[in-house]
């Protein structure tokens, strides 16, 4: 509001009810129960609009956040937070392993025979990651079906699509946090432990495409499955449930296909198991051997497990963008 509105033939202050202006008694003082009409002189807005950008970046900031109860009271952080310390523990104590061994020259030794190391540690926090999506994915999307608060988004700048996209990204850049701190405690851990620190640094950037690669595949392709199994049900409990159920249950399925004979029928459900694909993956990535007997028995370049987890993404995303371009809101 800038200022009192004039009309024609009338100069009311704002606030001042219209029937005085006008030189006519309020109702109240002959006796009336009415009310009065005041004009409060609105007008429109017309400051700066920061527009459908700024409300992406919005929503996707607020996703990161409520991934980690960033914001919220402390019962939402206890998971997020305790889960990831559980992942970053290790990390921490391999490190300082690492620092008193190399005090005694057996540092190269440690390191080869640790089963800490770069391209073993996504295997190692592989169940942490997973109940991570199960338990913050549901948190970021079905609070705003259980809340009815979808018509509040699409009411505004914000398009269907890019609510998807928004939250999609939210949450697989939750994962990359996740992931990357344990990674980055061993890299500047065993750089700066090291008597020549220039040199090691140059041996640990060797691992630095691999650690990214393995971590953007693992973001995405856990990320978009939890992401679309929490979009289809606003309850908390179905929803981790589910989650749980659809990034675990196939790699069962798969090694008892393999114990039974049906190889090639496991080979082909190798290639939809999150588990067998991410192994294959961090295989791929690091020039290791995968840790998974379906992929090393399914007899198939590690580049196809690659194709087929960005196909899998590319998938998620979609289903995404239906889900909310048809849902009620």
């Amino acid at each position: 509001m800038t200022g009192p509105r004039r009309d024609a033939g009338q100069a009311w202050a704002v606030g001042q009810p219209r029937a005085a202006a006008a030189g006519v008694a309020p109702a109240s003082s002959v006796g009336s129960a009415g009310g009065s009409i005041y004009d409060l002189g609105y007008r429109n807005y017309e400051g700066p609009r920061l527009g459908r950008p700024h409300a992406i970046r919005a929503l996707f900031a607020q996703t990161l956040k409520v991934c980690y109860g960033i914001g919220r009271g402390g019962r939402a952080k206890l998971a997020p937070f305790i889960l990831l310390a559980f992942a970053t523990i290790p990390a921490i104590v391999a490190v300082g392993a690492f620092a008193l061994i190399r005090q005694v020259g057996g540092g190269q030794f440690a390191e080869e025979a640790s089963p800490v190391r770069h391209d073993t540690y996504y295997e190692i926090v592989a169940t942490l990651v997973t109940l991570f999506c199960a338990v913050q994915a549901p948190e970021a999307l079905g609070r705003d079906q259980r809340h009815q608060l979808l018509s509040l988004y699409f009411s505004r700048a914000l398009r269907r699509s890019d609510y998807a996209l928004a939250r999609f990204a939210g949450i697989a850049a939750a994962i990359l946090v996740f992931v990357l701190i344990p990674q980055l405690v061993i890299f500047f851990g065993l750089v700066l432990s090291a008597d020549d620190v220039a040199a090691e640094f140059g041996r640990e950037a060797e691992f630095l495409p691999g650690i990214f690669g393995q971590a953007l595949v693992l973001a995405g392709l856990l990320g978009g499955l939890s992401a679309v199994v929490s979009a289809y049900t606003p309850r908390r409990v179905y929803a981790t449930t589910a989650v749980i159920v659809v990034l675990s249950v196939t790699v069962v399925v798969s090694r008892v296909l393999i114990d039974l004979g049906a190889r090639s029928l496991a080979t082909v459900l190798a290639l939809l198991s999150p588990v067998d694909l991410l192994s294959a993956t961090n295989a791929l990535w690091f020039g290791s051997r995968p840790e998974s007997r379906v992929v090393f028995m399914a007899d198939l370049p590690l580049e196809a497990f690659l194709a087929a987890a960005v196909v899998i993404v590319a998938a998620c995303v979609g289903i995404l963008v239906r889900r909310y371009e048809r849902i009620a809101a």
